[in-house]
């Protein structure tokens, strides 16, 4: 399966990505070890330097600049400093909130999730070790358990700021594009600019295999009869563990988060989702992945926490064969000149993007990667195998437009993310100047 398309966030404007479990030690501007100490308070909480420094060490893992000159590193930790007292303003309100709930199970996932990540770019535990060891950021538990309590506190902000947009508490302050120009004019001065990576353009048709009647049949029969233990008051969770064939959301109960509308769900999976009440247990629901029994368990007004058990049909290697003939045919009708959009939509797999547009060739799944290797514009490659969720092999197919050299990014090419963020910013500082009209704030650095 293909990532979702999407421009890199600017490295400069981005939240932290990675981090460390632990501080280097403390240094003053001279370069000597200190004691650790406490260099803010809010709301009676402290902030330790440590801390600071730790942020430190997080943008430098992520490929800023830490000035060496005493006076700039000095400069550098006051605002990193003004960052935090900022952030957990925005924490300690979102713990007195009770609408505010994170689960250990939406924790784990999003861990996971960036482990998975992780894995893919160092290959194997002992590499990223290996490598947390050599930058003095300790092991890959320590790691584990320093990215559970960040990716929690990521999950209460991101809730209490979405609630207070509902609510109309706090809205937008859209920057001008003078603003905006400003914006990207310094950092390019500065030399902050990422890099454009080297990419590809693309539109594509994967053909999942589809399992025959029979198949389906015993999934749905396997689906109605969990249904049943669940409505009879059978545990959700533990039935999800037993039974579910999705190994992403399996070992966690089945869970799936929070989630809008669009995140990247089937449609059919998504209109039965946001038409539950908490608590209820859906009728199987059939998407291009199997049958889903789906219960819901909080909602707001633009998002549900959710999470499912899948029964996948077999697909046999009859299935695949015939996939293999259908993705040839639209290969040779590409050839031909047949329309692009009227086979994807009667051929392709609704839950895969048709277009990747500028897509990263770094981030290309192999098989991708082999297939598109000296493709040139208007070549059709494939068909082509490639693993999508739950290891279900599919045939694509991919009309090639464009490959563009690395090189650094226009104006025009971030201006929506500047513009986005500049927005974001605004909103946020005006709401926690209040928070701190309104919290205990000693800063003692």
């Amino acid at each position: 399966m293909m990532p979702t398309t999407s421009m890199p966030v600017l490295a400069f404007v981005a939240t932290l990505a990675a981090g460390v479990p632990h501080a280097l030690p403390a240094q003053d501007p001279a370069g000597f070890d200190v004691v650790d100490r406490v260099v803010a308070v809010v709301g009676g909480k402290p902030i330790l330097l440590s801390k600071v420094e730790e942020t430190i060490n997080i943008a430098r893992a992520i490929g800023q600049e830490v000035p060496a000159d005493s006076a700039q590193r000095a400069a550098l930790v006051r605002q990193l400093l003004q960052s935090l007292v900022d952030e957990e303003l925005i924490i300690q309100a979102a713990e007195h909130d009770t609408d505010i709930v994170v689960s250990n199970q939406e924790v784990q996932l999003a861990v996971e999730d960036q482990l998975k990540q992780i894995r893919q770019q160092f290959g194997s535990d002992q590499e990223i070790d290996r490598e947390l060891q050599v930058a003095g950021f300790g092991t890959l538990d320590e790691y584990r358990r320093w990215l559970s309590e960040q990716k929690r506190r990521e999950s209460m902000r991101r809730q209490f700021i979405q609630k207070l947009r509902q609510k109309g508490i706090i809205a937008p302050i859209q920057p001008t594009e003078r603003e905006a120009r400003a914006f990207y004019d310094s950092a390019r001065t500065a030399g902050q600019l990422p890099k454009r990576p080297a990419a590809v353009t693309f539109r594509q048709i994967p053909v999942r295999p589809r399992p025959d009647s029979a198949a389906l049949a015993r999934a749905r029969r396997r689906a109605d009869s969990v249904v049943i233990e669940l409505r009879r008051g059978a545990d959700f969770a533990a039935a999800a563990r037993r039974f579910s064939d999705d190994p992403a959301t399996k070992e966690f109960g089945g869970d799936l988060g929070w989630f809008r509308r669009g995140a990247g769900y089937a449609r059919e999976f998504e209109f039965v989702a946001f038409s539950l009440r908490p608590g209820q247990i859906s009728d199987p629901v059939l998407t291009a992945f199997g049958y889903h029994i789906i219960q819901v368990q909080r909602i707001e007004p633009a998002e549900v926490q959710a999470r499912h058990i899948l029964f996948a049909p077999e697909i046999t290697d009859q299935d695949r064969a015939r996939t293999g003939i259908v993705a040839d045919s639209i290969a040779a009708l590409l050839k031909a000149g047949a329309s692009f959009d009227s086979l994807a939509r009667l051929y392709g797999d609704p839950t895969e993007e048709f277009v990747l547009d500028r897509y990263p060739k770094a981030n290309l799944p192999e098989a991708y990667g082999t297939a598109l290797a000296g493709a040139r514009p208007g070549d059709i490659v494939g068909p082509f195998p490639a693993e999508g969720p739950g290891g279900v092999t599919k045939q694509v197919v991919v009309a090639f437009q464009e490959e563009v050299a690395e090189g650094e990014y226009t104006y025009e090419e971030l201006r929506d993310q500047i513009r986005g963020r500049l927005a974001e910013e605004g909103v946020i500082k005006r709401y926690v100047a209040l928070l701190r009209s309104q919290t205990y704030v000693d800063i003692r650095l």
